[in-house]
């Protein structure tokens, strides 16, 4: 038995928080990497696949992550595949965007760079990041005027209510990765958003995620669809499996 184990629970409790804010927080001198890149460079996908990585991997979940992801925790702690993220956000700086919502924004990483990647292009006056966890967002939040994050359930009346009030250009759905949670996120914006991207739309550890997605996509009418779903090949060997993928809808 290890010491751990003949300690009060409240003491492992403790220790076990105190490991989670050790090991997740955020090193937000990454930005400068973006903040010094030329706008040219940023809109090309290789130096983005090559950038991201220097900002900092989270690599919680390691079954689903590549070497590349594995040999880059840290930083910025972005839950991303550069190979997706990197054609997602080239995809972006086409689009006209000065508003984001992320729904579920876990430690805060690609809000970031989303935000930050935003402005070098001179779009973006409002964002907003929430979750139900605390979130060392908040300390990106406090420095910079146009982004606010929120501890909240997109379940709740308070953010119903938000939305009957405010309208984003973009929204990431990237919470509740259940059926119903996805769905209710959907139905909660869908009227005050141009610009509705899932993430997770391959992943087969989000079902909920991929259903929703593909019954989505059933609708040509009302938008136009894209993917950004590639893969590691190492990943795919070793599991059988695909992971995460970024769904963007747009309104016609």
């Amino acid at each position: 038995m290890t010491i751990k184990k003949l300690l009060p629970g409240f003491i492992r409790k403790k220790l076990r928080e105190l490991k989670t804010k050790q090991d997740f927080q955020l090193d937000l001198g990454r930005i400068e990497l973006i903040k010094e890149s030329s706008i040219e460079d940023l809109k090309r996908i290789e130096y983005l696949e090559k950038l991201i990585p220097k900002l900092g991997l989270n690599k919680e979940v390691l079954i689903e992550q590549p070497e590349i992801v594995k040999q880059n925790g840290g930083g910025l702690l972005i839950w991303q595949y550069p190979n997706q993220f990197s054609r997602y956000l080239s995809f972006l700086q086409k689009q006209e965007i000065s508003s984001y919502l992320e729904i579920g924004c876990r430690w805060g990483g690609t809000f970031i760079l989303t935000n930050e990647y935003l402005k070098k292009f001179g779009k973006i006056k409002k964002s907003l990041a929430i979750d139900i966890i605390d979130s060392p967002v908040q300390k990106y939040c406090l420095k910079n005027n146009e982004t606010e994050f929120w501890k909240a359930d997109s379940k709740s009346d308070l953010f119903k209510n938000y939305m009957e009030n405010n309208f984003f250009d973009l929204v990431l759905i990237d919470g509740d990765h259940s059926y119903a949670g996805v769905k209710n996120d959907y139905e909660n914006t869908k009227n005050k958003a141009k610009i509705f991207v899932f993430h997770d739309i391959v992943n087969n550890a989000a079902e909920g995620v991929v259903k929703f997605w593909n019954e989505l996509k059933k609708n040509k009418k009302d938008y136009n669809f894209f993917e950004f779903k590639d893969q590691y090949d190492e990943v795919v060997r070793k599991t059988g499996n695909t992971f995460l993928g970024i769904g963007v809808a747009i309104k016609k």
